[in-house]
């Protein structure tokens, strides 16, 4: 009987031994995330070197990879929105750019392509009233296709140019 109490005091004790604090599974995920590329190869390396079951090493590896995803874009925003006066001077002098390339133009001053993409369609819906009396103009002329005439004629971007031009040849075949 005496054996049996001293068992029962003692797997408490055990448990509590046999768990990890909190403190210790957050230093294991910081480890094995610094040592790899992804959240599945840090859930991999929970299991292998730190013996942590498959879901629980994957949740808590997507987690603090999602952690530290979001606190890098804030860093980013924050440093970007500090040097907004240079990014407005930057958006001036591509928007003005001859070539018609604002996205090209913004991604040489060291802008990441996706916001430079983003930033160039918003300057070009702003002047989307002067845009569509090109393409009208470009329409009416039968000596050469519409596409070409806006990039010969308004410096428009290929891509943009010759979506334009399909446009104008699917709804001539839906007539």
């Amino acid at each position: 009987m005496r054996w049996t109490k001293r068992w029962l005091a003692a797997v408490p004790l055990l448990f509590a031994l046999a768990c990890k604090s909190a403190a210790t599974k957050a230093a294991e995920v910081r480890e094995c995330s610094r040592i790899t590329m992804n959240a599945q190869g840090a859930a991999q390396c929970l299991v292998l070197e730190h013996k942590w079951k498959q879901a629980a090493a994957l949740t808590a590896a997507t987690l603090y990879q999602h952690e530290q995803d979001s606190l890098a874009q804030f860093r980013a925003d924050s440093s970007w929105r500090g040097a907004a006066a240079q990014h407005k001077k930057e958006i001036g002098v591509c928007a003005s750019d001859p070539s018609g390339e604002a996205a090209r133009c913004l991604m040489t001053f060291g802008w990441a392509e996706a916001r430079a993409t983003a930033t160039a369609d918003s300057l070009w819906r702003r002047d989307a009233s002067k845009h569509r009396q090109e393409v009208t103009g470009c329409a009416r002329n039968r000596k050469m296709q519409a596409g070409a005439c806006l990039q010969l004629y308004y410096k428009w971007s290929p891509e943009r140019a010759l979506a334009v031009d399909d446009s104008i040849r699917r709804a001539a075949l839906r007539r």
